[in-house]
């Protein structure tokens, strides 16, 4: 993973020191601060709701990060590899992180669910497959509303895979 940089040296673990950003102490005021905290971890609650050790994982590394108990560079490795996949929560740990400091992704790597998801629907359905991927194709190509796709996918979907429909929705982004 490389750090987006505007001169900025890459530390271990993926983590951009000197003119990145953090947003952590001092950035913002508190009560904003702590809003945006408390949206960041219903984010991770949501995410991770079903699995309890990932939930028990990230306390304890948030707590070792209070603590001092571990670097900054060993945080940020913790977290990558805890929500591999998902890029919105790695990038959003930016927000605890000191000034100057920040987490870089690759955003150009789809997350390895949303392969599966994929080879999961060729798997089903080949002919299902195409037109999927067609719909798909024609939201990033046309900039399609996100309520056409889900009703695009959603008939594609809906007479004989259901459960294909449901695993859909989880990627769409929050409204």
């Amino acid at each position: 993973m490389k750090a987006e940089s505007d001169g900025q040296d890459e530390m271990a673990g993926g983590v951009a020191a000197e003119g990145g950003g953090g947003g952590g102490e001092g950035s913002t005021s508190s009560e904003a601060t702590i809003n945006a905290a408390e949206r960041y971890m219903k984010e991770v609650m949501e995410t991770f709701g079903d699995q309890e050790e990932k939930l028990v994982m990230f306390r304890e590394i948030m707590n070792d990060f209070r603590t001092e108990r571990t670097d900054i560079a060993g945080v940020v490795g913790r977290v990558k590899e805890l929500f591999k996949g998902h890029n919105n929560l790695i990038e959003g740990f930016n927000f605890f992180l000191p000034k100057g400091y920040e987490i870089t992704v690759d955003k150009h790597q789809p997350p390895p669910e949303t392969l599966d998801f994929i080879r999961l629907v060729k798997e089903r359905d080949e002919s299902v497959y195409r037109r999927f991927m067609d719909v798909i194709f024609r939201y990033q190509r046309e900039h399609m509303d996100i309520i056409k796709l889900c009703r695009e996918v959603g008939a594609l979907f809906s007479e004989d895979y259901p459960d294909l429909f449901v695993k859909f929705i989880r990627f769409l982004p929050p409204t």
